[in-house]
């Protein structure tokens, strides 16, 4: 039995942490090629090495994909991670901080954005509160970003808004949605078949680029099928997602075998599935699968035997791009955190959460290996405050720790 297995079996917290009532976690990782997957069985019999293969939000994790879709334009000469948000949007050059906040500031949340947009904040308390990216349209991201003032010097803070922000622009600029951009160049190139970029009622709002750009356009229509699903809710009102030809929605997935879980919040109480527009969908969109986050893994340790092309893309996502504490080791490349190990190894990490369901992915190229955490709770403000006590239930960030540590030590 390998170190991770035996931890996951006998820690007695992660036993009741599997255990929460609904509760549907997964985890799975990586040695040196070879996959393991672990799975709580309410049953209590013997767990065996088969992937879960129901279907998550993955929530932040979505940023290193947005971050991808940076590196592989600057490597298809779209853009330069240099260009300023003012040189992919001509609209906003009477804006001075569009004028001189660049793509990879946005990549590394160093451009002196805040978490929120203030009027995403307002909006959220007014709206569904549950709900809280549902409503924030492209008119109100384009609102916020020529109210922002330029924050000469600013150092790394995380930004949501940032990672909205980059998203979209990327899409803006290269006249390619970004649902139909992730289906094409990352997840058919893997052979992540259960994941998707679920964006609400998204036409191609680069429409009037796209129609002077024949081949973008055409790029578009292949990925697509040329189809954005129309669902009636139960309040009557029309959502589409634009899932790039595949039938996926709120309940649904894209893959007949897998299924979007129910999220719950860290008391057990049911929680809606989050819902984006294109103006915030590059900061947290992504649902997918254990199976497809480890192929995900497994390419960025440079395991992926299709992947061969995307390597110098996912090295440049990985790289320093900007240094987060110096003194303890721990830098950003294009959203993926970096830190330093006393072995001298890296570790890459990032963790994702909406209020139904949180995630973590960590792999390290040096050690070959990598994991993943998916879960369907979230986890509170007040939650994470008595974690840091020791208190209340386990977390998936501390889940993931435990893993870690078993992973990473062999």
């Amino acid at each position: 039995m390998d170190a991770v297995t035996q931890m996951l079996n006998d820690h007695k917290k992660i036993a009741r942490w599997a255990q929460l009532p609904n509760h549907s976690p997964a985890i799975g990782w990586i040695v040196r090629g070879e996959r393991f997957y672990w799975t709580p069985n309410h049953e209590g019999s013997d767990r065996t090495n088969t992937p879960n293969e129901a279907q998550y939000e993955i929530g932040s994790i979505t940023k290193t994909m947005t971050a991808f879709r940076l590196a592989k334009g600057e490597q298809d000469g779209l853009w330069q991670a240099s260009d300023t948000l003012a040189d992919l949007l001509p609209e906003l050059a009477d804006s001075e901080f569009a004028r001189n906040v660049t793509l990879r500031q946005l990549a590394t949340h160093t451009s002196g954005l805040p978490r929120l947009a203030k009027n995403q904040i307002l909006m959220s308390m007014k709206q569904d509160k549950t709900n809280p990216y549902a409503a924030y349209a492209e008119e109100h991201l384009l609102q916020a970003v020529r109210e922002e003032t330029l924050r000469s010097g600013a150092k790394h803070e995380y930004s949501n808004y940032g990672y909205g922000l980059l998203g979209w622009a990327l899409s803006r600029a290269s006249g390619v949605p970004a649902s139909a951009a992730l289906h094409q160049e990352l997840f058919t190139r893997l052979g992540m078949s259960a994941s998707v970029m679920a964006i609400l009622n998204e036409t191609d709002a680069t429409a009037n680029k796209a129609e002077t750009e024949h081949v973008q356009h055409e790029i578009v229509e292949k990925v697509s099928g040329g189809a954005t699903l129309r669902v009636q809710t139960e309040k009557g009102k029309a959502r589409s997602f634009n899932t790039a030809g595949n039938p996926a929605s709120s309940g649904t997935s894209v893959s007949p075998s897998s299924e979007l879980l129910p999220g719950y919040a860290p008391g057990g109480r049911s929680m809606p599935h989050w819902d984006f527009t294109s103006a915030m969908a590059g900061a947290g969109a992504v649902r997918s699968t254990i199976e497809d986050m480890l192929t995900y893994a497994e390419a960025q340790l440079g395991q992926h035997s299709d992947a061969a092309e995307l390597e110098p893309v996912f090295l440049e996502c990985q790289k320093e791009q900007a240094s987060v504490a110096p003194s303890k080791g721990v830098g950003i490349g294009y959203a993926w955190m970096r830190s330093m190990r006393k072995d001298g190894t890296v570790t890459h990490w990032h963790n994702g959460a909406t209020y139904g369901f949180s995630s973590f992915m960590a792999f390290n190229r040096d050690l070959q290996s990598g994991f993943v955490v998916l879960s369907n709770r979230g986890v509170s403000f007040s939650g994470q405050i008595k974690q840091m006590l020791g208190l209340g239930e386990l977390s998936t960030d501390r889940a993931a720790k435990l893993v870690g540590e078993a992973l990473f030590s062999n």
